[in-house]
């Protein structure tokens, strides 16, 4: 098998590496990461500057980029019955899981909720009425980066790629001589690989217990929260998700993790996707298209 190409930078919070196999055309790969760059900025929660932050504040209009994306998000809060929300963002700045963690009091929690739920936004056209509404695109922007890197190497002719953004996987085409690429699932409780994955031309994407959290008097609470309750979903370790975009796989394992066990197997089969479930006691189950 001939060597890859292979490059890796910090970006989306986490590390990004591609690697690419065949003829690599000259500044394919600075222009990657440009725009994966591009896409991390722009909706950083994090970043006062950022234009997700400036839309929070009402300092500037929906874009025909962030439509979209508001768009796709309703679609993944309709199906998954309001696990997902992209309005969680008073609640994740709360619960500060980007800076330094913390158990927030029952009442902080219900006062922050009163901002929770994409019914509480409305949009139309370059406006949009928040009232006090925090979008939050973590959910998703992630994967949508890599989708959108991915484009610009499908653009350039790269037939042969796998793209890896902290476990949000895209592969293009099969590895050189026509195999699937093999990805593995950790181990939510430990070291190793429970699972290994076959695709080609398809995305991955994890949504894991064990990714960003911390634990008082022998409780974990992490980082993905349920807007319906405004504390950590319970029922997974993990959920891994197989579908055809990054924006899609990252999005469902985060709306059927926080849905639960019953509900998410639901969502993945109403989705028509691939899903890996490991259950709060380590128990791992598969749902497939047409699984019923």
């Amino acid at each position: 098998m001939p060597e890859p190409l292979v490059r890796t930078r910090f970006l989306l919070g986490t590390y990004v590496t591609v690697k690419v196999y065949g003829s690599v055309p000259p500044g394919v790969l600075e222009e990657f990461f440009s725009e994966v760059k591009r896409i991390s900025e722009k909706y950083s929660l994090e970043s006062k500057n950022s234009y997700i932050s400036k839309l929070n504040r009402g300092e500037v209009s929906l874009d025909r980029e962030t439509l979209g994306l508001l768009d796709f998000a309703k679609e993944i809060w309709r199906l998954s019955r309001g696990a997902f929300d992209p309005t969680v963002g008073r609640l994740k700045l709360l619960w500060g899981f980007n800076e330094k963690p913390h158990l927030p009091s029952p009442q902080e929690i219900r006062r922050v909720l009163s901002f929770v739920g994409l019914e509480k936004l409305r949009w139309e056209g370059e406006k949009m009425a928040s009232r006090g509404v925090v979008l939050d695109f973590s959910g998703f922007a992630k994967g949508y980066a890599v989708d959108r890197g991915a484009r610009v190497l499908l653009q350039k002719g790269i037939r042969s790629a796998l793209i890896d953004a902290g476990g949000d996987i895209r592969v293009i085409g099969t590895k050189p001589g026509g195999a699937p690429w093999r990805i593995g699932i950790k181990n939510p409780r430990g070291p190793g690989i429970v699972k290994v994955l076959e695709v080609k031309d398809a995305a991955v994407a994890t949504s894991g217990d064990y990714e960003n959290f911390f634990e008082k008097d022998g409780i974990r609470y992490h980082h993905l929260l349920d807007p319906r309750t405004g504390y950590p979903a319970r029922g997974f370790q993990s959920v891994t998700v197989v579908s055809r975009t990054c924006m899609e796989a990252d999005a469902l394992a985060t709306a059927i993790f926080v849905a639960g066990p019953v509900l998410g197997k639901k969502i993945a089969r109403e989705a028509s996707v691939r899903a890996v479930l490991i259950n709060s006691l380590g128990k791992l189950e598969e749902v497939f298209p047409g699984n019923r």
